[in-house]
């Protein structure tokens, strides 16, 4: 069962958090970033980030890691 983004955003690396800071609502992830979620316990293969999801991230970006 996927974690809520809550639980699995603090095992995603820093340079795909920045990415998908800089890319905010993005329908195409790059593979690098999907493997990074998916890695981390979030959604994987075309399962794709919820409005919540984004919701959280922008909250975050303003949040040292």
């Amino acid at each position: 069962m996927m974690e809520p983004i809550e639980q699995w955003w603090t095992r995603v690396d820093i340079e795909e958090k920045q990415w998908l800071r800089e890319h905010s609502g993005a329908d195409d992830l790059p593979e690098s970033v999907q493997s990074a979620i998916a890695g981390a316990g979030g959604p994987s293969g075309d399962d794709p980030l919820s409005d919540e999801d984004w919701q959280f991230i922008r909250l975050q970006s303003e949040t040292p890691d």
